[in-house]
């Protein structure tokens, strides 16, 4: 899911058409104030919201859409509320778990050394290189290092497989879960792309040339954690931009045809988390997305268990692309790396530390994503 650049290259992106502005769908006043009523009385700022759910489970996963800033920001400012709930482990779908001896070792050390989080995401993609997904090893850092002497550390568990390696990447990080946080009974907020993220719902293997749901997946990272620990794991769904009925390449549309962004359109504060589950947003439906294929009555809560909303997509920004996350000392590590993933063509063209970051600036135009949805 958050390697848009497979499979064209990346400067195909630039020539894109930008899709037409979409409206928001209208319904009936009476839903929407019901719907208003209840975030009302149950409203909760996305950080409270998150560690409210620790009292009742042991894993949740916070899917997201990739490169979007307010995500990782989200996360960052997570981290000392979640050691404060006695929850010590953030799972992170964008480092290596082989480099996790030395991620252990670099959290606990007593200065910061800036280029360890640029190899550990290096590791797990040559382009990744964002910012704010770096900065969530520092705040992982300078949390333990205001910790008194013998206090247990928080731990940023990387979950994914290095970059030249082709594997099973949902069992891959789903066994590191098992092994590091659940055999060991302990807590653990998951941080992944939302298609790692389902628990409950079991996503559409799809064939849109022949317009034929092939089988719906189970093995996704949280359906495989989900099989292991039942409701002690659940998910909760950033506000992203859902998969249309009409294709991957077509234009992404509203989540639950844009009911959530006219009832949140009510509010001045639109920074809120609430749960789905046992709620009235939890029969919310929809019908033009591709996450309906294979659900006679698909709804919001087959979706998700939980929903986070943090602005309307007119605000969205991306991620900032770290100028150093490509150099002339690793170039050739991260050629070989996207001739593996992207085939020898695209790597070719990546023939610069310069070319590179221009690639990772187009994956992380964000505005151009969601302009269509403002």
């Amino acid at each position: 899911m958050r390697r848009f650049w497979i499979g064209c290259l990346w400067f195909s992106l630039v020539l894109a058409a930008t899709p037409s502005s979409s409206q928001l769908t209208k319904i009936d006043p009476p839903k929407i104030e019901q719907l208003k009523s209840f975030l009302q009385a149950h409203y909760l700022t996305p950080e409270d919201y998150v560690i409210s759910k620790f009292k009742d489970h042991d894993i949740v996963f916070l899917g997201e859409y990739h490169r979007i800033r307010h995500d990782p920001e989200l996360v960052q400012a997570l981290i000392p509320l979640l050691y404060k709930a006695g929850v010590h482990t953030l799972g992170f779908e964008f480092g290596v778990f082989e480099d996790q001896s030395e991620v252990d070792r670099f959290l606990s050390a007593s200065a910061y050394e800036e280029g360890l989080p640029r190899k550990f995401l290096f590791h797990g993609d040559p382009l990744w290189g964002y910012k704010e997904y770096l900065d969530i090893y520092r705040a992982a850092w300078q949390l333990n290092h205001s910790l008194p002497p013998g206090a247990p550390r928080f731990r940023v568990l990387n979950l994914n497989y290095p970059n030249q390696r082709k594997v099973d990447v949902d069992k891959y990080m789903a066994q590191v879960v098992l092994d590091e946080v659940v055999a060991k009974k302990e807590k653990a907020l998951i941080y992944c792309g939302m298609h790692h993220a389902f628990t409950r719902y079991h996503q559409p293997v799809y064939d849109f040339k022949k317009g034929s749901l092939i089988r719906l997946n189970d093995e996704r990272l949280g359906n495989l954690v989900y099989k292991q620990v039942g409701n002690r794991a659940m998910t909760i769904s950033l506000h992203l931009p859902w998969v249309s009925s009409k294709g991957w390449d077509a234009p992404e549309v509203r989540p639950v045809n844009g009911v959530i962004d006219e009832v949140m359109s009510k509010f001045q504060d639109t920074h809120v988390g609430f749960d789905v589950a046992g709620s009235p947003f939890e029969r919310l439906p929809a019908a033009d997305t591709y996450y309906a294929f294979g659900y006679p009555s698909f709804t919001l809560g087959e979706f998700t268990d939980g929903y986070i909303y943090q602005g309307p997509f007119r605000d969205y920004q991306g991620v900032t692309v770290d100028p150093q996350f490509i150099t002339l000392s690793n170039l050739k590590e991260a050629q070989e790396a996207v001739a593996v993933l992207a085939g020898a063509e695209a790597s070719k063209q990546l023939a610069s530390p310069e070319i590179f970051q221009m690639a990772i600036q187009e994956d992380d135009n964000i505005e151009r994503r969601v302009k269509h949805l403002q």
